[in-house]
């Protein structure tokens, strides 16, 4: 007899949950967001609110503006009036066109005609005494313009320690010291009426710090003794504008080395050649009249004239088409001693050439 198969144990079925279906991105209810908080309630608020409308209801309406008729408009009067509020405009357009034209012109001559240079003397330090009272309104526009008023100041904020700067001018550097930072500031330069105007100017910004400060009237040049507590020499030396009206440049450079402590800085902002060739043959033909108009040529090549003189280069930055040259420079060691020394046996032997009469040893008197 056959045997019939097992049933199968059955298990019991868990009903299954109905499901919401998936609402698209695009259409999901975005969350409720919190409730806006209430205005604040009272009597202030109240009568706050009933003085704004009644501002708001007392407003001028465009049809409340009062126009005038057409007789109004052709009248004589008004036909004058609106002459006088047109010629305005034209006025200022016109000395606009005209102030442009004028300085074109004068632009294409000075770029067209041959430079004299016969007449120009090698010394131009004349200009600055000249021109010392007057100088600062001179060139605060175009220094404005080029925007070096923010560079004097980052370059004059990283002076420390005993502190030198050549080529002073009317101090136009003074307002950004930072005198805290500064044990003492000498101040340099080869005009006496520009130091004066420099001199003044610091006394007006810096009035508690003037015991520490000194002025000299000499060229950079010449040997710059060290003040009182820095016997190797200044910390920081700075020359804005300085290079452009020296007949030596390299020179100058390496005796602000010769009075730079040897672990000490140089920093310059000089003005000179530029990126661009067709720049630098503006700066060649312009450069005559603009040396003898304000003392400096604006056409040297710094680059050139920082490596000719031998200081190491920390930092070079160009701005205004690389005609502005910010340069950090570091003195090189144990080049101070042998360039002090060789400038004042150059000093003993001009003097010694410039004597008439050769001194005799005192034994001589005896023979």
């Amino acid at each position: 007899m056959a045997k019939l198969p097992k049933t199968p144990k059955s298990f019991p079925v868990k009903p299954k949950l109905p499901t919401t279906p998936a609402i698209p991105l695009h259409r999901r209810i975005p969350r409720a967001q919190p409730a806006a908080e209430q205005p604040p309630q009272g009597p202030d608020y109240e009568a706050m609110r009933n003085i704004s409308k009644k501002i708001w209801e007392h407003r001028p309406k465009m049809s409340e503006i009062q126009r005038l008729s057409d007789e109004e408009l052709r009248s004589a009067h008004h036909q004058a009036k609106v002459r006088r509020w047109r010629q305005w405009p034209m006025f200022g357009i016109g000395l606009v066109a005209f102030g442009t034209g004028t300085y074109l012109s004068m632009l294409w001559v000075s770029l067209t005609r041959d430079p004299d240079l016969k007449d120009l003397p090698e010394d131009l330090s004349d200009r600055f005494d000249k021109d010392a009272e007057g100088y600062d309104e001179k060139v605060d526009t175009s220094e404005m313009l080029l925007f070096l008023n923010s560079k004097r100041k980052k370059l004059t904020a990283m002076a420390t320690g005993h502190v030198l700067e050549v080529a002073v001018g009317t101090g136009r550097n003074i307002p950004y010291f930072k005198t805290k930072q500064c044990a003492t500031v000498t101040l340099l330069d080869s005009s006496g009426p520009m130091l004066a105007v420099a001199k003044r100017k610091w006394n007006d910004t810096h009035k508690e710090y003037f015991s520490r400060v000194f002025f000299k009237q000499q060229s950079a040049i010449d040997p710059i003794t060290p003040p009182y507590g820095a016997p190797d020499g200044y910390d920081t030396v700075i020359q804005t504008m300085g290079l452009c009206s020296t007949p030596e440049p390299v020179k100058l450079l390496q005796n602000l080395e010769a009075s730079t402590n040897e672990n000490g800085q140089i920093l310059l902002l000089e003005h000179g050649k530029s990126h661009y060739e067709w720049l630098n043959d503006i700066l060649d033909k312009t450069a005559p009249a603009h040396a003898d108009e304000h003392g400096c040529w604006w056409n040297k090549d710094i680059g050139k004239i920082v490596e000719e003189s031998g200081l190491e280069v920390v930092d070079v930055r160009r701005y205004n088409f690389g005609t502005t040259w910010w340069l950090q420079l570091k003195p090189r060691k144990s080049m101070r001693q042998r360039l002090a020394e060789t400038v004042t046996a150059e000093r003993q032997s001009a003097s010694q050439s410039d004597s008439p009469v050769t001194q005799k040893p005192w034994w001589a008197l005896w023979r």
